[in-house]
């Protein structure tokens, strides 16, 4: 994996804390939550790219899926689906990870994935699925993950996503998330509102609301016609960064992805049976059709402790703690919260 660009000692010092820290609560907030945005001919009635769905046999997973799991308590290995989800777009697949007793049905997470535009799905690696009380996510600006039946909401997944975009496309040029940027945070304090009460958790949160606004921007109708005067900064800012990556042009394919992980066997039980094969991937076709694999970085290592307590913040809104785990849940949770981190 190659070297990380070079990053101040004091902004990695700082890292653990900034997320903590965001916009005045003083103010106002233009929704209730942007659950809005989702209906009415919004971003829940996109079309989805047509796709295929494959199973990996039972035995091997991907060892970022395997970690997550087995570490955080998520998901049993031996009851962890593995699914590569072809886009017609895409000669890439998304690889998803979902634990037997997710909420979320394989199709219903191809579905949601395969709303997002091509060229911001593509700054997504894998997709994982657990159970939880209600809907629920972080991202890790490579992966993104997910609670609870988060079916009814799209834009939990255009905020999700954001957070990537946020590091990867906006944050291009320094190689970090814009959302911690000076730039950002006087941009945000132009106006007199954010766009709701969660955008104020941090700056990566209110940059990620934006980033959601900016999608339906970019899909369904101008934003401009939601009164978004109070925050009209942020809104241009964020739609002028990401305006090209969430819409949706004919013929539109992927030209980059994520170099995907090893693989792994999920415990002696798989081993023992023979079915710790790893299944073939997709790279040869991908260079062929002119896809351009990149590695993660080292640098995110650097941003362990946010991102630690984004995902703390995503297993609190889940109903998830040391003594009621995601992996030993046996209903199916609820359709009702919207929380995104």
């Amino acid at each position: 994996m190659p070297q990380a660009l070079f990053i101040t000692l004091l902004l990695a010092a700082v890292v653990p804390a900034v997320v903590a820290d965001g916009p005045p609560a003083t103010m106002g907030e233009r929704f209730s939550g942007l659950n809005v945005l989702d209906s009415n001919g919004g971003l829940q009635s996109l079309t989805p790219t047509p796709y295929t769905i494959s199973q990996w046999p039972w035995g091997t997973v991907p060892k970022l899926c395997y970690d997550t799991s087995v570490k955080n308590n998520y998901c049993s290995p031996y009851d962890l689906e593995v699914y590569d989800v072809r886009y017609s777009d895409c000669p890439v697949p998304t690889t998803v990870c979902r634990c037997k007793n997710s909420p979320m049905a394989i199709d219903t997470i191809a579905q949601r994935v395969g709303q997002l535009p091509v060229k911001a799905r593509q700054y997504n690696g894998y997709v994982s699925s657990f159970a939880g009380n209600a809907c629920s996510a972080y991202s890790d600006s490579f992966n993104n993950y997910f609670f609870g039946d988060c079916g009814n909401s799209e834009s939990v997944f255009f905020h999700e996503l954001s957070h990537n975009l946020d590091r990867h496309v906006a944050g291009a040029s320094i190689n970090n998330w814009y959302s911690l940027s000076q730039d950002w945070k006087d941009t945000a304090t132009k106006g007199t509102c954010v766009a709701d009460h969660y955008a104020k958790a941090s700056w990566l949160e209110a940059y990620a609301q934006v980033g959601v606004m900016a999608g339906y921007d970019a899909t369904v109708q101008s934003i401009y016609t939601q009164n978004v005067g109070c925050m009209i900064d942020q809104v241009k800012k964020v739609v002028g960064q990401l305006g090209s990556v969430w819409r949706k042009q004919p013929g539109q394919a992927c030209d980059r992805y994520w170099i995907k992980d090893t693989t792994v066997c999920m415990g002696p039980d798989a081993e023992a049976s023979g079915n710790c094969q790893a299944p073939s991937q997709a790279a040869d076709t991908a260079e062929a059709a002119g896809v351009v694999p990149v590695l993660p970085d080292e640098q995110q290592k650097q941003h362990d402790d946010l991102v630690r307590e984004l995902q703390r913040h995503a297993e609190d809104a889940a109903g998830i703690s040391p003594g009621k785990r995601a992996a030993e849940r046996k209903t199916k949770g609820k359709k009702s919260t919207k929380f995104r981190v």
